[in-house]
């Protein structure tokens, strides 16, 4: 069977076709798995394929793109250290008016307008700013996955871009480098532990308390209301009961 161009059904129009039980023989789904890697393992860093149109990818360029993503991070990070995810599956129906190709073909296929037509096939429908495909691994892979992405989006009808996101790992929040164009921006490195820090600290200087004779306590001045001590020289300044003015 020939394979036809992305083009003719990588435009949106009408309706999405999903119900199978009203149309016999709909191709199964070419792709095998939807997720491939290390999955029990939580990993910090997350890199998105982005779609820039809305469009209709067929399933078999979707299994082109697993296949390459897949088959690169296998070789370069290791199937420990990553967790592949394709995140859209190919619902709407693709159906087509077979007509007789070749020689006099326009004698005798005219066909009628608007025909339902055969399914050939399924197609996932994406919107604009929608996530394809997903990695989560660690930072110090990121290029070789961006490399995996980049290569992915060869088989996808639409322009791509590529979002690198952080994520909470046991309650820590461990900042991924962003990415900015195609430029990779290093971000600090924020911890719940480090932000507490500052936080003791000013706890333990209100509260604490100066030892006797030290000279912060010879420098403390006595409280308002208190009387002097006996003896000292504030107390002969004062008049004594019944003397003299």
């Amino acid at each position: 069977m020939v394979r036809k161009p992305a083009k003719m059904y990588r435009n949106i129009s009408k309706k999405a076709y999903t119900r199978r039980k009203y149309m016999g023989g709909v191709p199964g789904s070419k792709i095998v798995q939807f997720e491939m890697g290390n999955l029990s393992q939580e990993f910090p860093t997350e890199v998105d394929l982005i779609v820039d149109e809305s469009c209709q990818i067929r399933h078999s360029a979707l299994e082109a793109a697993r296949i390459t993503t897949n088959r690169r991070l296998m070789k370069e990070v290791g199937r420990s250290n990553f967790h592949f995810k394709v995140r859209v599956f190919p619902h709407h129906v693709l159906r087509e008016n077979k007509q007789a190709t070749g020689a006099g073909a326009d004698r005798v296929s005219e066909g009628m307008r608007l025909a339902f037509g055969k399914a050939v096939g399924t197609a996932a429908r994406v919107s604009a700013g929608q996530k394809v495909l997903t990695v989560y691994s660690t930072p110090n892979y990121l290029e070789k996955i961006k490399d995996a992405l980049h290569h992915a989006g060869y088989k996808l009808p639409t322009p791509i871009h590529l979002k690198v996101s952080e994520l909470k790992v046991s309650g820590k929040i461990i900042a991924a480098p962003k990415l900015v164009g195609e430029k990779v921006v290093a971000a600090p490195v924020v911890a719940e532990e480090a932000a507490a820090e500052p936080a003791k600290e000013a706890v333990k200087g209100s509260g604490a308390i100066h030892a006797k004779g030290g000279k912060d306590a010879k420098a403390a001045e006595p409280a308002k209301g208190t009387a002097p001590a006996k003896g000292g020289k504030d107390a002969k300044a004062a008049p004594a009961k019944g003397g003299k003015k």
